[in-house]
C-alpha cells in the first residue's frame, strides 16, 4: 500500500483487496487516502472497490458510509455496495444499512435510473428466502420507479438460490 504506483494497474485491486482482507483500520485509512489523492477515475475505483474487501464489519460499514460522502461520485457509490454484497461478511450488514440509507440512497441516484437498479439487484446475494416477505414489504412501502422488473427478477434470484442451497445440503447430508 506504501507505493501502488510500483504495481501494474491491472494488480492494484485484487493486491489491495488482499491487503484489505487481512487488514485494519490503518489499512482503510491507507486505502481511503489512496482513494483521495489517485490521479484518474480508474485509480480511485480500484481504491473503492478493494476498501470493500475487509472481514471486519465495521469496516464495511464504514465503506458504505464512506461511499456517501461527497468524495465518492453519486455514479459511482453502487460500486461499494455490490462489492460489499459479493464479500462472504457483507450479509451480516448490507441489508439493514439499505434499509438505513435507501431514501438517501433514492435521492441521490433519482428514480429511473439504471444504477438503482443494480442497488436493488445486489440485495440478491445477501439474502435467503426467509427475508422474501420482509423484502416485497420493503420495496412495497419504499417504491423506487424504474426497478419494478429488478424488484421482481430480484426476489426470483432470492428463492432460486435459496432453493439450489437447500437441495445442496440435502445432497451433501445424503451423500
Amino acid at each position: 500500500l506504501k507505493s501502488p504506483n510500483s504495481l501494474s494497474p491491472d494488480l492494484v485491486e485484487p493486491i489491495c483487496s488482499i491487503a484489505a482482507w487481512n487488514g485494519n483500520a490503518k489499512t482503510h485509512s491507507q486505502l481511503t487516502k489512496l482513494y483521495k489523492n489517485a490521479k484518474t477515475m480508474e485509480e480511485k475505483l480500484r481504491f473503492l472497490g478493494a476498501m470493500c474487501g475487509f472481514k471486519d464489519t465495521k469496516l464495511l460499514k464504514k465503506s458504505l458510509d464512506y461511499s456517501q460522502t461527497s468524495d465518492v461520485r453519486s455514479q459511482n457509490m453502487q460500486l461499494p455496495i455490490m462489492k460489499v454484497a459479493a464479500n462472504p461478511y457483507g450479509d451480516k450488514i448490507l441489508w439493514a444499512w439499505l434499509k438505513k440509507n435507501w431514501k438517501n440512497l433514492n435521492k441521490k441516484v433519482g428514480h429511473g435510473n439504471p444504477l438503482f437498479n443494480r442497488i436493488v439487484s445486489s440485495i440478491s446475494f445477501i439474502a435467503d428466502d426467509s427475508m422474501e416477505k420482509e423484502i416485497k414489504e420493503f420495496f412495497k412501502t419504499n417504491p423506487t420507479p424504474g426497478t419494478e422488473r429488478t424488484q421482481t427478477q430480484t426476489l426470483e434470484r432470492i428463492r432460486i438460490k435459496s432453493k439450489f442451497l437447500r437441495n445442496m445440503r440435502k445432497e451433501f447430508k445424503n451423500g
